[in-house]
């Protein structure tokens, strides 16, 4: 398989897998596992830019604070502002029942959200097609309209 059709979603997955499991033996294994059975050419490169964001020498800084982002993702899902949702993303640092227990953990909060928000059938994006858009974003000057248009291409 190539970048052009490994779907980002079975990278996901094997996160996912791999967060549930308990020994760095096991996550190891299964990382390898992965690797060796959807990169047969050894050319993963495109994941790894995924995986270890912070190594890629190729791809700037997105430029987003979580604020911003937090603004991003409201208008890209089309939430009022006034809304209960809009209101945990937007002060996703303050404690209270409105933000429930996930307070202060912006990742959390938009996960929570978005969970609820999101379809079960995948978006089907490939890896290559992720890659290609947070290029976009992160060669951008408009980064917070760059940031709408690729919350709302993955999301749908």
């Amino acid at each position: 398989m190539t970048e052009e059709t490994v779907r980002f979603g079975l990278l996901c997955s094997m996160f996912q897998a791999m967060a549930r499991d308990r020994s760095a033996a096991k996550k190891r294994k299964r990382f390898r596992t992965f690797l060796d059975r959807v990169y047969t050419g050894r050319d993963y490169f495109s994941a790894v830019r995924l995986i270890l964001p912070g190594l890629d020498r190729d791809r700037g800084t997105y430029g987003l604070k979580e604020s911003a982002l937090a603004v991003a993702l409201v208008d890209a899902l089309g939430i009022s502002r006034d809304s209960d949702d809009a209101l945990r993303l937007i002060n996703w640092r303050k404690g209270g029942a409105r933000t429930g227990a996930n307070a202060g953990n912006f990742a959390l909060v938009a996960a929570d959200i978005l969970q609820r928000r999101q379809g079960l059938a995948s978006g089907g994006l490939t890896i290559r097609e992720v890659n290609d858009a947070l290029d976009k974003l992160a060669l951008s000057e408009g980064r917070c309209c760059v940031c709408n248009s690729c919350i709302r291409y993955c999301h749908l």
